[in-house]
Order: structure tokens, then sequence, then C-alpha cells
């Protein structure tokens, strides 16, 4: 919600004070060009008709002004701009946010959001199957795997030729020989006797110790390297909040203020039109995380649980939204009025509790 209402009250009622009297007031019988963007929870679009929180609030303050309106959709938040600064449309309604660039090209209504940045990841975030084994052929770790599976497959034929030729119970068929051999082996690289019979006494005893040794030092050993390559590849990847993002691929939507803050801080980042491609982009690993408006991050992970996606970190970039207008535009001051007394009277609240639920 808009806090220090009295303070940016007086602001926007001097900014708009001058030159908005004088100029002819549209046409109430003429529809108003309305622009939005695709971006829930403030514009949804169910079929043919549009809803979500700056939809409804439009409605309120357009029913007021006695204004109709014909609505048109746009695919970024670049296109919808260009549209109003154009003069293409009337007003655009959508989770604008206010900037001081932004204001050079059109005008701006009394604010009716707070809002700011935050972070979307992957909640599988860090060491995956295929991360894991090229963690570990860059460690070098795989290299002393194909050794260890050598041994294994030599102590398996060496095993089977010994038990042909000293155990009379031992399997006659190759095939089971061989299976009866590979299952004594691996029993012992697990840590595990494998439970064979003793053909030599204490000589065989004492083998017996050495090799069962010799296993528990293999099974550390594949342990402990997988252990620390999913560790580094865990310490790596994780994100946790802003300062973990340089150096990794994050996601921002067209034209929105996240896109001018990740070029403006040298981050490598991939462009979206809207949210749902942007996810797609995550949980595929095309990016490690998405920068957006907090309130739309949260209305998605909020309503996909079905998905593997967080919304880590608090707000960064603070900022405002507003209805944005063609510069000059006589509806401006209107709306900015109207946008006030929505705010008094408690309808912004209600709005706000309707769809993100009641303010802490």
């Amino acid at each position: 919600m808009v806090k220090n209402a009295p303070c940016l009250l007086m602001l926007w009622l001097l900014l708009l004070a001058t030159g908005s009297f004088a100029q002819e007031l549209p046409d109430t019988k003429q529809p108003v060009k309305v622009g939005l963007y695709i971006s829930p929870p403030f514009v949804m679009r169910d079929k043919d008709q549009f809803t979500g929180m700056a939809v409804e609030l439009w409605t309120a303050l357009a029913d007021t002004q006695k204004l109709q309106s014909q609505y048109q959709s746009f695919p970024t938040v670049n296109a919808l701009i260009d549209a109003a600064a154009n003069g293409e449309i009337d007003v655009a309604v959508t989770n604008l946010t206010i900037t001081q660039g932004r204001a050079q090209r059109i005008d701006f209504t009394y604010p009716w959001f707070d809002a700011g940045l935050r972070i979307m990841i992957d909640k599988h975030q860090g060491a995956g199957f295929l991360e894991v084994v090229s963690g570990l052929r860059e460690s070098g770790f795989l290299r002393a795997y194909a050794w260890i599976a050598l041994v294994v497959a030599a102590a398996t034929v060496l095993l089977t030729l010994f038990d042909r030729r000293f155990d009379t119970n031992f399997p006659t068929r190759w095939r089971d020989g061989v299976a009866e051999s590979f299952f004594s082996v691996m029993s012992i690289a697990a840590g595990r006797p494998a439970g064979r019979r003793n053909v030599f006494g204490w000589i065989g005893r004492i083998w017996q110790g050495l090799w069962l040794v010799c296993g528990i030092a293999v099974l550390a050993f594949v342990t402990s390297s997988v252990t620390s390559v999913m560790t580094t590849l865990s310490l790596t990847n994780q994100i946790n909040s802003l300062n973990d993002l340089p150096g990794k691929a994050v996601g921002v939507f067209a034209g929105s203020v996240a896109e001018e803050f990740a070029r403006g801080t040298g981050l490598d980042f991939h462009s979206y039109p809207n949210i749902d491609e942007a996810a797609a982009a995550l949980l595929a690993g095309d990016i490690a995380a998405i920068i957006g408006d907090a309130p739309v991050l949260e209305y998605y992970s909020h309503n996909h649980p079905e998905q593997r996606v967080d919304v880590i970190g608090g707000i960064f970039e603070p900022d405002k939204y507003g209805f944005g207008l063609p510069l000059g535009s006589p509806l401006t001051r209107r709306l900015t009025v109207e946008l006030i007394g929505a705010h008094e009277r408690g309808l912004l609240e209600q709005l706000h509790t309707k769809y993100f639920g009641k303010s802490p």
C-alpha cells in the first residue's frame, strides 16, 4: 500500500496544478483506450475478460468518472510505455513502476502500490546428477573410479578362477560363477564380509581381513569424494541474496525496472516477455534466478505450488506503481484525485487484502 499519503498528495497536486485545467477534457461518451500488460495478479486474462488488482482499481476509477474502457493488451512493458508516449492509448494499466526515465516520456498518476524487486530461484538449486558427474570429472575422481572398476573386474575374474579350482561347491557354469565372484568382491568393497568359506585356514582368514580393510578404504574414498564435490557445488551454485548473483545468468522481464537494474549493475541477464517463460527457463536450468517485482514473483510462487520455485531475500530497489498517461493528458489530474480518494476510503487496502492478504 501507499505510505506517507499526505506528503505525496501535496507533491502530486503541485505537479499537476499547472496546465491540467486549461486542457480540454475528453468526451466521456468516447471509450478511453486502456493499454494492459499481463502481469498477475495486477493484470490477468480469463478468455476475453481482464481481471486483477490494477484492472479492478481502474474499473472503479472509470466508473466514478463515467468513462468507458476499450482494452488492448501489449506483449511487453516497453511496448505499453511506447504506446502511452505516442498517444496510441489514453492510459497504461499494469504494475507500472514510476521512474525518472519513464516520467520524462509519460505522465504518472498518484502512486497506488508500494513494491520493489526480489529474487526467485529453483528450490532444487545446487547439485543435480549431471552437475555431480561433471564435478567428479573436473576433480579427477572419475579417473580414480575407473581404476577401481578395473581392479573389481580383475578381482572378479581371478576369484572365479580360484574358486573353480579350490572350491568344490562353486557353480560350474561360468556365468553363475562370475556372478557369485562379482557379488563377493562388491560385498567386500561395500565393507561387508562376503560370507565365503575359508579353504586356507588361518592364512585365508588373514587374507580375507586384509581384503575387508581395502573394501572399507574404497567405500570411504568414494563417499568422501562425492560428498566433497556436492558440497562444493552447493556452495558455488546456491543463491541466498543479491550478492550471490554476479557471475550467474539471471532472467528479467523485457522493458522492466529489473532489466534496467540488471543492466546497470553489470549482471548477465536474459530478457523474457512474461513470468511464465522466465519460470520455464529457470526450471530448465537456462538461468540461475529471476529478478522481478516482488508482488509478481510472490503471487506466482504462491499459485504454482507444483513448481519448485521460491522467492528469497528481502526487497531491494523499492519503488511505487502508478498508471501511465501521455504527457499533458487531462486525465492525469482526474485519476490522481480519484486515486487519493480511493486511498482515503480504504479501497486500495481492500484490493490489497483481496489479492495479497492483510498487511502485516
